[in-house]
């Protein structure tokens, strides 16, 4: 009988453009770092920032390449992946969110509505 529950949802702007890579003709991996920012109880006054790293796969991803850049706000959603790897005999540990999807927080420019009308029209052609 299990409980468990992994679920993150975090919003945030991009610290830098986001990279693509294309594994296969049908898979592809988005990858950028969300700058997310929190309070400390005590000090209302002082923010600190977390920068987390954040992985979009499949279908999403060549989408967020083209409608995300450094600094747009974005929500996004998906789950918590701690992975441990060796790096020079040492092993060490790497966090990322594994986000199923995204929705970009700002209003669109004209040139990005016109990727989306784009994109909209692919996918009723492929459908």
């Amino acid at each position: 009988m299990g409980f468990n529950y992994n679920h993150i949802t975090l919003v945030g702007r991009l610290t830098r453009d986001p990279e693509l890579k294309v594994i296969s003709d049908s898979f592809s991996v988005l990858t950028f770092n969300l700058a997310v920012s929190r309070t400390h109880r005590k000090s209302q006054n002082e923010d600190n920032t977390d920068f987390i790293p954040v992985s979009i796969r499949g279908d999403a991803a060549p989408i967020g390449n083209q409608l995300l850049a450094k600094g747009s706000p974005v929500l996004v959603w998906g789950r918590l992946e701690v992975r441990r790897y060796d790096k020079n005999n040492e092993s060490r540990w790497m966090t990322e969110v594994i986000s199923k999807n995204f929705q970009i927080l700002e209003t669109l420019s004209t040139s990005t509505k016109e990727v989306m009308k784009e994109l909209e029209e692919d996918v009723t052609v492929t459908a």
